[in-house]
């Protein structure tokens, strides 16, 4: 498993996160997460912007100054990176991540409900989700060895999404987004299939969000 640690900031812009988990491999999407750490930095520098000597208000600190100024390069290859990344996004990733994290809801309910249904197997979850995406017309989730392929591709990182989707439809909750996140990671990776001893989806396919405080 991977981990990965979001300051307050980073924390704020989940969805540029999960933007990131829209490529299709782990690889790329450690890359991605690279790359949105540096729009993040760009995007606090607004808050903060640079004062010198003799502007009228009161000077940055050296290091702060230097930190921008050795940083700036990497942000802006990174804003080109990101201009990449969100078109991918935008015309085939978002559709694949989301079908997945469609297929990671329905696991993740007959964990909730001790059911612990199948999903690759005759009228498992993967099957089900086929059958209502034709119903309902969902271009790329007819096929059913089209949706297994995305759900292989998708599966180590589809609980941030889920998460996501709850907190949003529980505003009242008062659940930390990442405590829902990891809470369905776990479950994920620690329950099996009825009769069968492995696990929904492996630890080593996962990425794992984690909040730094900095109090």
């Amino acid at each position: 498993m991977t981990e990965i640690h979001l300051n307050e900031p980073e924390l704020l812009s989940l969805e540029l996160f999960r933007v990131a988990l829209s490529e299709p491999t782990k690889e790329a999407r450690l890359h991605a997460i690279d790359v949105m750490r540096h729009e993040v930095s760009g995007l606090s520098l607004e808050s903060f912007p640079i004062f010198k000597k003799g502007d009228g208000q009161q000077q940055n600190s050296p290091d702060f100054v230097h930190w921008v100024a050795e940083t700036s390069a990497d942000r802006r290859e990174a804003a080109h990176q990101n201009a990449d990344i969100a078109q991918r996004y935008q015309k085939k990733n978002e559709r694949k991540l989301n079908v997945a994290e469609y297929i990671g809801k329905h696991v993740w309910q007959t964990i909730q409900e001790q059911r612990y249904q199948g999903v690759q197997v005759p009228g498992g979850t993967l099957e089900q989700v086929r059958n209502v995406a034709r119903e309902l017309g969902v271009t790329g989730a007819k096929d059913e060895d089209t949706v297994r392929k995305i759900w292989k591709s998708y599966r180590g990182v589809v609980h941030l999404g889920i998460a996501m989707d709850f907190c949003e439809d529980h505003p009242r909750s008062g659940l930390h987004v990442l405590h829902v996140a990891e809470r369905i990671r776990q479950g994920l990776s620690k329950h099996c299939p009825k009769g069968t001893s492995k696990p929904y989806i492996e630890p080593s396919e996962q990425i794992s969000f984690l909040y730094i405080s900095e109090c």
